[in-house]
């Protein structure tokens, strides 16, 4: 169908078709993370060299049985990554009609839990054939391709048609929704989550619209939605847990802030009613000064000297010490850990947890080139240690100056703006990811950009765009991504304090009621 290859980019598993001679037919373009090579660089390419560096046909190849029209079986693939790394890969293979085979890779290197799970997936798979005969016969073979592999998703997925029908939609989506013997494909998609009318935020009403909250089979589901041609593409999440802990964390801040806020006017009243206090409070003033230069002294003091790159910063607090924090360094393999963090709240405890997370950053992940592997590491040691209701939001990216690449990955934090001069715009760009220091066992999504001449990186934590002026307007990301393409062509620092200069205009003299970081730089 019009919208399937577009489909397999949003599923994390690899998919290969064969023919009879092992050459690649096809290739989805997730075999990057096991190749390093774009599936236009596979074609026509036999499987067995590219994919696993052997010379022969694997030993357990299972294209002999899909010859003799016999059952194949799973097999497992236990391979080095182009970045070194060891994966396991558990395959599966289809026999999509003579002389083409298809072969799903799933990453089971995690637990043996997921191999498990991808097991009984593929069991459910092929009972699923049912649903393949009601589809148009001019589509069928396709059809029954795409919905084997929407049917290995733990997420419950549906593509609608323009008149809102169900055109197609997993086994997941059907127990999630608790739609057993009820017949999909004659119901319309907002019928899924129990409504009588079409959706308010339907993207085919607003096509800016990509996610939305509902709560529906007294589940709260997370829904993204992508709008491929004429279909819209709904995926959906169980993420009742996830919300209802992140709810109670809200909670439990706000009843510390509300303590906070009623000390400080209880201190207030003490200092007017005893003169002496002025004394004391003067002295803590002095500390807290103190504190917030020991915490200056603790960023960077030069950023990275890399010929054919400017690399600017900025930092100030709200307060005498704050929670923001920015870092570059410098490991021994000629790489660059390039990030910024913001701890939640204000002042000393903010500080404090700060540099922890420096001295952990500094100390476990020297060396470690992939972004996601240290957020996840730096998040582990955090939940060791950090047993207050304070957490962390970090976007750290490795950056590797010989060939121009950044990996990057998000720990619950604001996106890179990414200024991309062959275009003349910015991106925003992320990864999902939990904030660091309030769950084990989190695993970080990575990404990679590759960055031109004239490209800039724009790293920085929220007081940034959520600046606010005296009438409680934030700043916002569309001024702050005007100014990054207004002064592109600067060196960066200059660009930098340009853009605080127009932070400062706008809030007209108000305080920064947030800690402000800018950590960026450009390729010259």
């Amino acid at each position: 169908m019009e919208y399937s290859s577009e489909i397999l980019n949003f599923i994390s598993e690899i998919v290969l078709v064969v023919n009879d001679k092992f050459q690649i037919q096809y290739c989805s373009p997730q075999v990057k993370q096991l190749t390093g090579k774009g599936p236009e660089k596979m074609t026509g390419k036999k499987c067995h060299m590219v994919m696993f560096n052997k010379m022969e046909p694997c030993k357990d190849c299972q294209l002999a049985k899909l010859k003799d029209n016999r059952i194949p079986l799973d097999i497992e693939h236990d391979t080095i990554t182009h970045r070194g790394f060891r994966k396991l890969f558990s395959a599966k293979f289809i026999k999509l009609e003579d002389n083409a085979y298809a072969e799903i890779l799933s990453d089971i290197t995690s637990t043996k839990k997921l191999i498990d799970k991808l097991t009984r997936h593929s069991k459910e798979l092929k009972a699923s054939n049912v649903i393949l005969n009601l589809k148009r016969k001019e589509t069928e073979k396709e059809h029954r391709f795409i919905l084997r592999t929407i049917n290995s998703l733990n997420d419950g997925v549906m593509v609608v048609n323009p008149d809102l029908t169900i055109n197609v939609s997993n086994s997941s989506l059907i127990d999630m929704c608790s739609l057993e013997g009820k017949k999909t494909p004659e119901m319309r998609c907002y019928e899924v989550y129990g409504y009588t009318e079409q959706c308010k935020d339907c993207p085919l009403l607003d096509p800016k619209n990509t996610r939305a909250f509902r709560e529906a089979h007294g589940k709260k589901l997370t829904v993204t939605m992508n709008h491929f041609d004429r279909y819209i593409v709904e995926s959906l999440r169980d993420t009742t847990k996830e919300l209802k802990l992140i709810d109670e964390i809200k909670n439990q801040q706000s009843v510390l802030h509300e303590k906070q806020r009623q000390m400080s006017l209880l201190n207030e009243d003490l200092l007017r009613m005893n003169d002496k206090l002025k004394v004391a409070h003067k002295i803590i003033d002095e500390e807290l000064t103190q504190v917030g230069q020991i915490q200056a002294s603790l960023l960077p003091e030069t950023l990275p000297q890399i010929e054919g790159y400017d690399f600017g910063a900025f930092y100030t607090p709200a307060e005498h010490a704050g929670g923001d924090y920015y870092d570059c360094i410098e490991m021994s393999n000629g790489y660059w850990g390039l990030g910024v963090a913001d701890v939640s709240g204000h002042g000393i405890p903010a500080s404090v947890i700060m540099a922890i997370t420096r001295a952990i950053m500094r100390s476990y992940t020297y060396d470690v080139i992939s972004s996601s592997e240290a957020v996840a590491m730096v998040n582990e040691i955090l939940c060791d240690n950090i047993h207050t209701n304070d957490f962390v939001t970090m976007f750290y990216t490795v950056f590797n100056s010989k060939n121009g690449t950044l990996n990057y990955a998000s720990a619950g934090h604001n996106p890179l703006l990414f200024y991309d001069k062959s275009e003349m715009l910015v991106k925003k760009i992320s990864c999902h990811g939990m904030f660091l220091g309030a769950f084990d066992m989190v695993d970080y999504e990575e990404g990679e950009l590759e960055i031109d001449s004239g490209d800039i990186v724009f790293l920085y934590t929220d007081g940034l765009n959520e600046a606010m002026n005296r009438s409680r307007e934030q700043y916002g990301y569309d001024q702050l991504i005007s100014k990054i393409m207004m002064f592109a062509s600067l060196p960066v620092s200059e660009m930098i304090e340009n853009i605080m200069e127009d932070v400062r205009n706008f809030t007209q003299g108000h305080p920064f009621e947030d800690d402000i970081t800018i950590l960026a730089f450009k390729k010259l």
